[in-house]
């Protein structure tokens, strides 16, 4: 089976949090919407809840911003090389910031784990 480039950073990024955060291991979903599948297979999914446009992996696990406020969670769409952010994506950005999300998109494996550590830096809220 041969993998994309896209693919295998998302492997990478999820080996990587696993071993480097297992506790949080639980925390960490990716939204595997980038399937191809048929009309009516689509049409299922749809109804089921799939959407356009939600970003590559969620962290669900609030911290308190630099200003002191607190994101409900994190959001990352990891792309590779010279792939571009569709409007559906850039709107689900738009709209999680909004909602008091953290919502990021980034190139590359490297890329999403520095961002995920500057996340998990501010702090986790223990309630």
């Amino acid at each position: 089976m041969s993998l994309k480039p896209e693919e295998v950073d998302h492997i990478n990024l999820v080996n990587w949090f696993h071993h480097d955060f297992p506790d949080l291991a639980d925390d960490f979903h990716h939204f595997a919407n980038e399937r191809r599948c048929t009309v009516n297979e689509g049409r299922k999914l749809k109804r089921m809840g799939v959407k356009k446009g939600v970003l590559d992996f969620f962290l669900a696990l609030p911290v308190q911003n630099d200003s002191g406020v607190w994101w409900a969670g994190l959001w990352v769409e990891l792309k590779v090389g010279k792939g571009k952010l569709t409007p559906e994506q850039s709107a689900f950005i738009h709209r999680k910031l909004q909602r008091g999300y953290e919502a990021v998109a980034v190139w590359g494996e490297e890329a999403a784990k520095a961002v995920i550590l500057t996340y998990l830096n501010r702090g986790v809220k223990n309630e």
